[in-house]
């Protein structure tokens, strides 16, 4: 058994671009946070490979980013994930 490595979602991150508020992550990362914001009645349009590895999560203009935020610390600083 291994243990997480210390702080391995630290590099997700809300960022404006002109497409309004993005997240790039992990394939794997962008499927629990799509669920996630979808949970919490917040859609997201999925880009997959928008970089090498990383899918964007756009989220929609208008969106309350105070909230997107409070929801992606939540999920980066949940134990055992």
């Amino acid at each position: 058994m291994s243990l997480p490595k210390k702080e391995e979602k630290a590099y997700l991150k809300i960022t404006e671009s002109g497409e309004g508020h993005t997240i790039l992550a992990k394939p794997e990362d962008g499927d629990a946070l799509a669920a996630l914001f979808l949970q919490y009645g917040m859609s997201c349009e999925r880009r997959r490979d928008r970089e090498p590895g990383q899918d964007a999560l756009v989220l929609p203009p208008g969106m309350n980013r105070a909230q997107a935020e409070t929801l992606l610390d939540g999920y980066k600083n949940a134990k055992g994930s």
